[in-house]
């Protein structure tokens, strides 16, 4: 199965802030086409809405790309971060998943 949320939000245009975050699964039919340029054999009904919600970007549009942020965030005087935030990992992020993968397992294995 293959998660997709990309394109599948809803672009609200008022009402409740939880409208701003909604998968509109009416969609999906132009996802399927879009990918379909480029991955033809795609098998119908293999797509599965995922969240929609704010993704960070480091850089504003026009800007050279920033590389990726592993920012740990730590609780008290703990050695191991409570929690790990990853920022900026567009295109390349699949390519780049395993180093990403260990990076951050470093810093929660820290004694």
């Amino acid at each position: 199965r293959v998660f997709a949320g990309i394109g599948l939000a809803t672009r609200a245009s008022g009402g409740d802030a939880a409208s701003l975050f909604r998968v509109d699964i009416r969609r999906a039919d132009g996802f399927y086409q879009s990918v379909r340029r480029y991955w033809p054999g795609l098998p119908d009904s293999c797509l599965v809405a995922s969240y929609s919600g704010i993704r960070p970007k480091l850089t504003r549009e026009g800007e050279a790309a920033k590389d990726f942020v592993i920012q740990p965030h730590y609780l008290g005087s703990t050695e191991r971060p409570a929690a790990v935030s990853l920022f900026g990992i567009e295109s390349p992020g699949l390519t780049a998943s395993i180093s990403l993968a260990s990076a951050v397992l470093k810093l929660l294995q820290a004694k």
